[in-house]
Formats: C-alpha cells, structure tokens, sequence
C-alpha cells in the first residue's frame, strides 16, 4: 500500500487545500486498487521503463522497489512532497503543460489556472503523472512529445488514474 502526503502546501487557501486533499484521496484509492494494479501488469508495452518487467515497475511505483523485501510489503509506504501553485508566465500561455517536478527534488508545482479549471478527479490524474511516475517511481521520459513520451511509464500511469477516476468505485471494479 502506498499513501500520498503533502508536507509543505505552498500558496494553497483553504478550498484549494479541499480540493488537493479530495484528490489525493482518490489518487491514493486508485494507485492502491486491483484496477490499477491489473492495468499496470496488463500494459503491452511501456517505453522508458529502464528495462524492468511490469511486474517490476508495479513494485516500484508502490514499494519505491523493483524488488521490494518481504518486510517492505508489510508496511505501508509514505510518498511525501512540497506542493506549490504558482502563476503560469504569459509566454506559456499558450501551453498545454499543467504542472512539473523538479527532478532530484520532492518538489511539484501546478500552475493556479490549471487547477482551478481542474475536477478533483482530474488533479488526482495530474498528481499521478507527478508523484507516482516521477517521485514515487522515479521514472522519466522523452522532453518532447510522441510517441516514445506518450508510452513512458509517468504518461501511462497518468491515463490509468484518469480512467479509473471517472469510474464510480475509483478502481475496484475495473
């Protein structure tokens, strides 16, 4: 089981704070269903995957491991991380980019426009682009758009979470 915490909640007001805290709920009530688990072990081909098997990405988006110890399953994992909102400049207007991690770092950004048009479910989706394929995961991908970044395990991992999300039981029946 892996849990998700925000230590530092940077320029977040009080319904923002609502908002984030529904969406981790939910994030966390995917990443930890049989839904979830069945699409990652199911997925047909994973890009950027550093050559590890399903199973094994499995392993690491949920237990920080490819290869977790039998102890680490008996224990709930604690993903924690700095959460800003920031104000997108006017020369990224026109982006399609919703929000960052800094790599190396427990820090993720989401800029204000982007999550105030955003559903809980929807932040929940973007949060597992963020925290579970980069933070949790550690896993990267292509700069660019294609193909290649369309098929890493963070983008992937992105598109399970928004499919799970718009199903009423959050995962379990998928």
């Amino acid at each position: 089981m892996v849990r998700f915490q925000v230590k530092r909640p940077i320029n977040i007001d009080a319904a923002q704070g609502i908002k984030l805290s529904k969406a981790l709920d939910i994030l966390e009530r995917i990443v930890n269903s049989e839904g979830f688990r069945r699409r990652v072990l199911e997925h047909p081909g994973y890009t950027w995957d550093e050559g590890l098997t399903n199973e094994q990405i499995l392993h690491r988006l949920i237990w920080g491991h490819a290869e977790p110890t039998l102890g680490a399953l008996a224990v709930p994992r604690i993903v924690s991380f700095d959460y800003e909102l920031v104000q997108r400049p006017w020369y990224k207007k026109l982006s399609s980019v919703r929000g960052w991690r800094v790599p190396g770092t427990n820090d993720i950004y989401t800029y204000v426009d982007v999550f105030e048009e955003m559903s809980a479910e929807a932040l929940a989706s973007h949060l597992g682009h963020e925290v579970v394929g980069h933070l949790a995961g550690e896993f990267d991908h292509p700069e660019r758009g294609g193909p290649e970044r369309d098929g890493s395990v963070p983008y992937v991992i992105d598109g399970f979470i928004e499919e799970l999300a718009k199903k009423p039981s959050l995962g379990e029946a998928a």
